[in-house]
């Protein structure tokens, strides 16, 4: 090797010297990236909720919602199980009737410092021929009188000459137990003598004249402002309903009765969760009409088109069992129904419950006096497929099925055949949409092309950054030789010349 001068060796000292912060910087990029997960970053970057951000604009648009399919209790047996011939009461399931829902969301508004957004849930419906058994208005059922039973059962522990007063007027107001009724007008509103009398004399209790199973569900006069994260740890979970960290209508404004039962932690809207969700994490679904969280349990993996691995769960089975999670349902004297769930507060007192359809998971008990009622997990259950990096649903469906507890209603002749019963109304399969075709890509992307692409670089950024750094050592290290020896010679030459002088 030829030994450069020295001047021309500073100059290659400070080359290397560059080339070896060069490599050695390419090598802790990829380290740091790794530490850093830029995949996570990005999806964050892309899924942020900011003004004028691509989800911004999603969340102060009208957009489908979810696909609900209707199914009614048609009785076949009405005048036999109301004159005590028959002692059960015989149902049969007429459906779907099946709407769609569109959602916006009203003063909608983004608190960027508080890591927030505020709004107003509103949702209308469509009716969808094409999916439907018939047209609601043209098929006719017959079916329990909710309004009569709900008010002759929540009158059951009032005094007996409130009672009677009752039973006076909803003979005189000529009310039945069961009524011939359309399907449309038993979802969207009926007139029910004792409902319109309720309204006109106590308007501070009863709000509405008509009743109808989805006018109720879907009453937008009592719609709650939703404070939903924005931050990246704790993206979609609810923070306050109408200013409240928790449901005041069980409890939760009494201090000494705050629970998990009534504080929304770990509680999701269900149009999205928090993203890097772990298997380990809670989560709970809310809507307004649920009056209350309902808990989904994992149940394993899957793989779907837009990802290898997606989280499945489903609303657990404990979800309306007399359990320490449901407590603060039962009210003050613990009236909660294993299998069912009670929703009276929200409903203006009417004793109204909800269950899953047919009564999936619940003590056969509650149905003992029903024929008709056949649970089954795969049409009566429930599946919530989550891809867990970002929180996306890819696909979900369950069913809420609404009932009516009759208590101790022997005081009144027209519907003590219904005392002590659950008696099953109607109950509702919900969809939730697809996820766009934008959104799908976004997804496929971030699973499949861009750990690839993200790695790439990385490897490519180590190989570069170790074959600089192996080449600029190996260089210093001949340049370190080649001086070394070059001082040697030096020495040595400088000993021979000694010698010859002292010879001289």
């Amino acid at each position: 090797m030829k030994c450069k001068t020295n001047e021309n060796t500073n100059r290659s000292t400070r080359t290397l010297l560059a080339l070896i912060a060069v490599g050695f910087t390419l090598l802790v990029i990829p380290t740091v990236s790794v530490l850093l997960d830029p995949q996570y970053r990005m999806m964050i970057y892309m899924t942020r909720i900011a003004v004028g951000s691509r989800f911004y604009k999603i969340f102060t648009r009208e957009n489908v919602g979810t696909l609900l399919q209707v199914y009614v209790f048609n009785v076949t047996n009405a005048e036999a199980f109301l004159s005590g011939e028959d002692h059960k009461l015989r149902l049969e399931e007429v459906g779907p009737f099946t709407y769609q829902e569109y959602q916006k969301n009203n003063k909608f508004e983004v608190d960027e410092e508080a890591g927030v957004m505020r709004y107003i849930p509103h949702t209308r419906t469509e009716f969808r021929r094409e999916q439907s058994f018939d047209d609601p208005e043209r098929v006719n059922i017959t079916v329990p009188n909710a309004a009569m039973l709900a008010v002759s059962s929540m009158l059951s522990s009032y005094p007996f000459w409130t009672k009677t007063g009752f039973t006076v007027l909803a003979d005189r107001l000529q009310s039945k137990p069961i009524i011939d009724i359309n399907v449309h007008s038993l979802l969207w509103g009926y007139e029910e003598p004792l409902i319109a009398l309720s309204n006109t004399l106590m308007p501070g209790w009863i709000t509405f004249s008509k009743m109808g199973i989805l006018d109720r569900l879907y009453d937008q006069s009592s719609v709650p402002m939703m404070e939903v994260s924005t931050a990246p740890q704790d993206k979609f979970k609810v923070k306050k309903i109408d200013g409240s960290p928790g449901l005041n209508v069980w409890g939760y404004d009494n201090p000494s009765k705050r629970t998990r039962c009534n504080t929304l932690v770990d509680t999701y809207e269900g149009y999205a969760y928090a993203p890097r969700l772990t298997r380990d994490d809670s989560i709970r679904l809310y809507r307004s009409s649920f009056c209350r969280m309902l808990d989904l349990s994992y149940i394993g993996t899957t793989a779907t088109e837009i990802t290898s691995e997606a989280y499945v769960y489903q609303i657990s089975n404990k979800s309306y069992s007399i359990d320490p999670s449901t407590e603060c349902l039962c009210g003050k004297i613990n009236e909660c129904i294993d299998g069912i769930s009670n929703i009276s507060p929200c409903l203006y007192g009417l004793t109204i419950a909800l269950s899953n359809g047919h009564f999936l998971y619940a003590n056969p008990k509650v149905y003992e006096r029903i024929e008709g009622i056949r649970p089954d997990e795969k049409e009566h259950g429930s599946e919530f497929i989550i891809e867990p990096k970002v929180g996306a649903v890819l696909s979900g469906r369950f069913t809420i099925q609404l009932n009516v507890v009759v208590k101790d209603v022997n005081y009144y002749y027209r519907v003590r055949p219904f005392s002590e019963m659950v008696v099953p109304l109607a109950y509702f399969k919900i969809v939730q949409p697809q996820l766009a075709e934008e959104d799908k890509n976004d997804i496929k992307m971030s699973n499949y092309l861009l750990p690839y692409v993200i790695h790439g670089v990385e490897v490519l950024l180590l190989i570069t950054g170790l074959t600089i750094l192996v080449y600029a050592l190996r260089q210093m290290y001949l340049q370190w030789h080649c001086s070394a020896y070059h001082e040697n010679n030096e020495k040595h030459n400088d000993k021979l010349q000694g010698s010859r002088e002292a010879k001289l």
